[in-house]
């Protein structure tokens, strides 16, 4: 602002001695001297005005700007970070408690296949021979071993020993169940109704008491033995508390009927601390955490010792008991297997929460952030947004002060410096005038020289305002080199860029035909980045003779980031491929990579599919990526264009221990495979209207009976139309797999 007063000072200075200069070259003294006042008076006060008027202006129109720049951006970040929250938060939801469900499925099974084993020990005992089995004993402490032990009120007949000894066939099943789940199976326990139960376990030296005498044990005051025989079925206790283990457990428990007589009840158990730790180990990023809840309304597992969702090793949390009908009603839906995204009140803070149903426990998991981490991002940039306003007034303040008072002495001593020099030094005045007047007037171009003249020294205004021309000129050259440095910079970044890009093109296939001596299919692929460097990629390539790897993937981002995570992506996934594998396990390899040392959380979605050439079998596994499209060329189908492969799985390198499924389906000979991005879907026209998955089908059916080539043409074609040149934000890429049989 300072410079801003300096110009119009020196231009309106500028103007006052060219016209004092035409009045001194007629000898007007006089005139000289009144016009020297009127005009620099006149010129003063209203370049002072403007200056003012301007400064109140500027400092209305910044505070206008900082606030509506703060609505604008609050009401934009919400509902950004409303609509990624719900999607990312369902997403991770369900994958965790589809994880966790996994667990007690497995749990599950081993009981129900223990008890079909078990079933056909009492239907056909004369198949099976007998095994020793013994009473718990100390020094097996640590190992697998098949114990038996009876209750106190039990009395085996010898026909009963015999069934006993039969069951201890199983004992290698037991023992293989447990470690195949890698001891996460706490027992296996067969119990029958005369009081003989069948341990698996490796707590021997527990089923003793302090005396040394060994415990006995009644399965029938036991849970899971009440309520499966009450039940006649399956069924799921939790927070039971085992007197053996002096600790909570989880139990299966399979009643075994034979012709509606009570045979035996199968358990098989897990600790309640091995449970919560399958939930703890799923990654669900920071500012989060789960909890799951049972059908009954119990917490089975909570990370909080204190408040709403405290969690205790008896499961005495009941959520129904807080009276927080928010929390209740989503775990109703949860329960009824719907998966959602809702917002509730915990411990006085309002938290944003994704739930979902897991099925094999009829149980919810939920996902939960406080709604002040989630916005977070936006109060730090409305906080800094706010200060640069508040610092940029406080300066705009401070240099309308300083130009204010400034002005005022300025305007003094002007006006009292051109009475003394009107009256006392008009003839001298005009001559450095004159001289200052034509230097300043060939200040044009690029020459910005003013040099200090003896002409100037006079001590008095005249010379400080040759010193600020000369101020001036030496500022405007610095002004310029800096341009010129800038401008370089900007090249040479832009030239980086472009390179970056090359290598970027260079690094996917693109010189096609790509086998020109393979006659079973023909293929075409195409890339437009939105960006000098994008974050889409693909990639084919042949495993071996008979089998072609296709691959179309979309990074997170764009720019230099997102084509250093596709470069890493791309070598993953092919060195991965020629190692062989189908295509969920090399999705799968490829996840656990991109997770490790993941720090800038980058993530990939996938489309990977494997063609095997001699029979046009398609096996294809999708992590979060867009599915692929089959075009049919026969009349005698009704769609000329379908969908293809299996629903989304998650997108590479957000949980390292997601599991990935994979579908197969056939292609017959003179079909095509179209594969894309969703930047093909999500071009948007000058309207805004996206181009829509409506559209790309109608293209696809119109042009089916074109080549690879041609195909992928005719749709750009068609999406160039739809966008009237509006610009694009999201790289456009295709590919196009004709089969053509053997």
């Amino acid at each position: 602002m300072k410079d801003f007063v300096e110009i119009n000072g020196i231009f309106s200075v500028k103007k006052v001695i060219m016209k004092n200069r035409k009045k001194a070259s007629k000898g007007l003294q006089k005139k000289v001297f009144r016009l020297c006042i009127m005009l620099v008076i006149t010129a003063i006060c209203g370049f002072a005005i403007m200056g003012m008027i301007q400064l109140r202006t500027l400092l209305k129109m910044a505070n206008e700007t900082g606030q509506t720049q703060a609505k604008t951006v609050r009401a934009q970040s919400e509902t950004s970070m409303m609509q990624m929250a719900e999607e990312s938060m369902k997403n991770m939801a369900f994958q965790a408690a589809d994880n966790t469900d996994w667990e007690m499925w497995e749990l599950r099974s081993e009981a129900v296949l223990l008890a079909a084993q078990a079933e056909d020990i009492f239907r056909h005992p004369e198949n099976y021979g007998e095994c020793l089995i013994d009473a718990p004993k100390k020094e097996n402490a640590g190992k697998l071993t098949l114990q038996l032990m009876l209750s106190d009120w039990a009395s085996p007949t010898q026909e009963d020993m015999v069934m006993v000894r039969k069951l201890a066939n199983l004992a290698p099943m037991m023992e293989q169940m447990i470690r195949n789940n890698e001891y996460n199976t706490q027992d296996l326990i067969i119990s029958l109704p005369n009081g003989v139960s069948l341990f698996m376990d490796i707590t021997s030296e527990q089923k003793f008491d302090e005396n040394g005498k060994l415990l006995t044990y009644d399965s029938k005051e036991r849970p899971w033995w009440q309520q499966a025989v009450e039940q006649k079925d399956v069924v799921l206790t939790h927070a039971v508390h085992s007197t053996l283990l002096n600790k909570s457990e989880i139990d299966f428990g399979v009643p075994i009927y034979l012709d509606g007589k009570l045979m035996a009840v199968v358990e098989s158990s897990v600790s309640l601390d091995t449970f919560q730790n399958f939930v703890s180990e799923v990654t669900i990023g920071d500012g989060l955490f789960s909890i799951v809840v049972s059908n009954d309304g119990k917490l089975v597992y909570s990370p909080f010792d204190e408040g709403e969702l405290k969690m205790d090793q008896l499961l005495s949390t009941d959520i129904v008991d807080l009276d927080n009908d928010e929390l209740d009603a989503l775990l109703q839906r949860s329960f009824k297997g719907e998966l959602g995204f809702s917002e509730v009140t915990i411990n006085g803070k309002r938290h944003y929460v994704a739930y979902a149903p897991m099925i094999t426990t009829k149980w919810a998991q939920l996902l939960f952030m406080e709604k002040e981490i989630l916005e977070e991002p936006t109060e730090a940039l409305l906080a800094q947004m706010d200060e640069t306003s508040r610092k940029t007034i406080k300066k705009y303040e401070k240099s309308f002060r300083q130009s204010s008072w400034l002005t005022i002495i300025v305007m003094i001593l002007l006006v009292t410096n051109a009475i003394l020099v009107a009256m006392m030094f008009s003839g001298k005045l005009t001559n450095p005038i004159n001289r200052m007047t034509e230097a300043v007037g060939q200040i044009e171009g690029d020459n910005f020289k003013f040099e200090m003249d003896d002409i100037y020294r006079t001590g008095d205004e005249i010379e400080l305002l040759a010193e600020t021309f000369g101020e001036l000129s030496e500022r405007t050259k610095k002004y310029i080199r800096e341009i010129m440095e800038i401008t370089a910079e900007k090249e040479r970044i832009g030239a980086e860029l472009s390179v970056a890009a090359k290598i970027q093109q260079d690094m996917l296939p693109q010189k096609f035909p790509l086998y020109p001596d393979r006659k079973e299919f023909e293929l075409y692929a195409s890339m437009d980045p939105a960006k000098e460097v994008g974050g889409d990629f693909y990639d084919i390539f042949m495993i071996d003779e008979n089998h072609l790897a296709l691959v179309m993937a979309d990074v997170s981002g764009k720019g230099i980031p997102a084509s250093l995570f596709m470069v890493i992506s791309k070598t993953l996934l092919k060195n991965r491929s020629l190692l062989g594998g189908s295509p969920s396990e090399i999705i799968t390899d490829v996840n656990r990579q991109l997770c490790e040392g993941n720090k800038a959380a980058m993530f990939v979605t996938v489309c990977f599919a494997i063609v095997t050439l001699s029979t046009g079998e398609v096996v294809e596994t999708n992590a979060g990526h867009e599915k692929p499209l089959l075009l049919i060329e026969s009349e005698g189908e009704k769609t000329a264009v379908r969908e293809v492969g299996t629903e989304h799985d998650v997108i590479l390198g957000g949980i390292r221990k997601a599991r990935f499924h994979e579908d197969t389906f056939m292609m017959k000979p003179g079909e095509q495979l179209f594969i894309y991005t969703d930047g093909v879907t999500e071009a948007k026209n000058k309207e805004g209207t996206m181009y829509g998955m409506k559209r790309l089908m109608e293209a696809l059916d119109r042009n089916k009976s074109e080549d690879p080539k041609e195909l992928l043409h005719k749709v750009r074609e068609d999406i160039d139309r739809f966008v009237e040149g509006a610009d694009q934000f999201d790289d456009l890429t295709m590919l196009s797999f004709k089969y053509r049989g053997m």
